[in-house]
């Protein structure tokens, strides 16, 4: 009846997470196998450090479909979709929807930080000063408040729709975009959120690199424990960019490192989860389906 149903035990397989899809609605559920009963105690705001282990193998498995089996697919101009592209390849960033009223709305965020150095939406082009009500694909980013003025030029770039004027900048989305200067313009929107925080993230950087020196051979580890070794399990994304821009991957082995599922990088920098299966094979580690056992293999 076109209702597609996805299951997997957890927490060994003391829990089943059933997750449901159809045209009309998406929902899940966890059920506790020892009673045969809906475990509702990760939907509710129950502390304890049992349900917290359940929701986040829950969270983590529901995220996990999101990302593998769903597609936004809102923006369609050529050039939206080539700067899309470019940031995931290049900083490991993806699209976030933030607002339900908004949906033809999103933003990156810097890793090292969490702030915006992006936003792309859609809007009518009369809102940058042309005729008429066509829908039109914009970017807004951050630019040198002293240099603003220059770089304006009232074809493509323009001031900055619905944003602070004085450090924002949008440029329109369409076949008049130089699509090297797109790239930079996104960079140096990028880096000038990392000034000021440029020594830190070079500290954590070197951090990291040493603990993938310290793995053992035959071992592996999860991001997650990776950013606990630096003092902050919530620094786990920060160490997936780190890995990401990591220059020399026979030095910094940083295909052990998996995320919280045993499972692979589709973005492993290296060559993707193909290399990344090789290099661990290597090691004497087995993998099945792009996954390795955590129980066997984590450090």
């Amino acid at each position: 009846n076109d209702l597609y149903i996805f299951e997997k035990n957890i927490h060994n397989d003391e829990f089943k997470v059933i997750i449901s899809f159809s045209d009309d609605q998406q929902s899940s559920k966890i059920i506790d196998l020892f009673s045969n009963e809906e475990y509702i105690l990760v939907d509710t705001k129950a502390s304890g450090s049992f349900v917290g282990i359940i929701k986040d193998e829950y969270d983590s498995l529901i995220n996990d479909v999101i990302e593998k089996c769903t597609d936004t697919n809102i923006f369609k101009n050529d050039a939206s979709k080539f700067i899309i592209n470019y940031v995931k390849e290049k900083y490991n960033n993806k699209l976030e929807f933030l607002w339900d009223k908004y949906p033809n709305c999103a933003i990156w965020r810097n890793s090292y930080n969490n702030k915006w150095y992006g936003l792309i939406m859609e809007i009518k082009e009369s809102s940058l000063g042309f005729s008429g009500d066509k829908l039109i694909e914009i970017l807004n980013l951050k630019y040198q408040k002293d240099k603003i003025s220059e770089v304006i030029d009232g074809v493509t770039i323009f001031p900055a729709y619905h944003m602070n004027k004085k450090s924002w900048i949008t440029i329109k989305l369409d076949e008049n975009v130089d699509k090297d200067r797109l790239k930079e313009l996104v960079d140096n929107s990028y880096n000038l959120l990392n000034q000021k925080e440029s020594k830190k993230i070079d500290e954590l950087s070197e951090k990291v690199y040493d603990y993938l020196t310290k793995i053992p051979k035959g071992k592996v580890v999860t991001y997650k424990q990776v950013a606990e070794y630096l003092g902050n399990k919530g620094l786990a994304r920060i160490v997936g960019t780190i890995l990401h821009n990591n220059k020399d991957g026979d030095k910094y082995p940083c295909y052990k490192v998996l995320n919280s599922n045993g499972e692979l990088a589709d973005a492993f920098v290296f060559g993707g989860k193909e290399a990344q299966k090789a290099r661990l094979k290597q090691d004497g580690i087995e993998v099945i389906d792009y996954k390795v056992d955590l129980k066997k293999y984590q450090w």
